[in-house]
């Protein structure tokens, strides 16, 4: 008992929408057995990951749906997520953003800085199509407005291909928590030209509105409790540190939270 508690406690929870929708229907559970302590493992110095690992769960979970052995993938941004797809489907995974145009050991590198894709002239044409393309946390990353990217990358879908985009929830609980106490939720800018922190966060509504309107039809949507707050503010030069006891309670807290409130948010979008 005590076992299938911890198995479903674990569970990334997911809520699905019909094309035309972006409400919010009930909750159910995602199989698969991949967990987020595996992860941490696997990686056990990478602070960044001890933190996003639950998330990196969840998605994988929800690439089975639509990833086979014929699946041509695009990972925006190459990162521990890039190796764990590559590794988990045995297919290759290609990378776009800021990395050589050069072969790897998951697939082909490409570089795009998606910032110029505000510039039609300056999108690149020589680029195959994907049946997949994962966009998870970059769009927040981006001073460019969002709809000239997606309308980049809806042109590197083949028909019927999926973007999927993971994002923080611009308005979830602790984000309104802190401005009912004066204090600013969003962080400054960083002064890494190649790691600016976040320009903007978006609301559920934003996203799926941003979508639509270029053309994309809203397959799937859902918030979860996926990422680990025992880590964060935690991580010195990378390295996990420490564990949170205020972590673990806002962890709980989460789990009971409405959708809407969640730290985190998932949109698949179809061509």
């Amino acid at each position: 008992m005590a076992e299938r508690r911890r198995q479903r406690g674990s569970t990334p929870r997911f809520t699905t929408l019909t094309p035309r929708s972006c409400g919010l229907p009930r909750l159910s559970g995602v199989p698969g057995d991949l967990t987020s302590e595996a992860v941490r493992q696997r990686y056990p110095d990478d602070g960044y990951t001890a933190f996003h690992a639950p998330r990196y769960v969840s998605l994988l979970h929800l690439l089975d749906r639509y990833v086979t052995a014929d699946t041509r993938l695009l990972d925006i941004g190459r990162s521990r997520l890039t190796d764990l797809i590559h590794e988990r489907y045995d297919i290759p995974v290609d990378a776009l953003g800021f990395v050589g145009n050069e072969p790897s050991p998951q697939g082909q590198n490409y570089w795009f800085d998606l910032n110029l894709a505000i510039h039609r002239h300056e999108w690149r044409t020589d680029l195959p199509t994907y049946d997949v393309i994962v966009m998870a946390e970059v769009i927040e990353h981006l001073r460019t407005p969002p709809q000239h990217v997606l309308a980049f990358l809806r042109k590197l879908l083949n028909p019927g291909g999926r973007l999927i985009i993971q994002t923080p929830n611009a308005v979830a609980l602790h984000k309104r928590l802190e401005m009912l106490a004066g204090r600013n939720p969003y962080e400054e800018l960083r002064t890494q030209v190649d790691d600016p922190g976040h320009f903007r966060e978006y609301t559920r509504k934003e996203m799926c509105d941003m979508l639509t309107a270029q053309g994309y039809q809203i397959e799937l949507w859902y918030a979860a409790d996926y990422l680990d707050y025992r880590y964060v503010h935690h991580v010195d030069h990378g390295q996990v540190t420490s564990m949170s006891r205020t972590g673990s309670v806002l962890n709980w807290i989460y789990r009971v939270t409405p959708p809407r409130l969640r730290p985190g948010q998932t949109v698949v979008a179809q061509t």
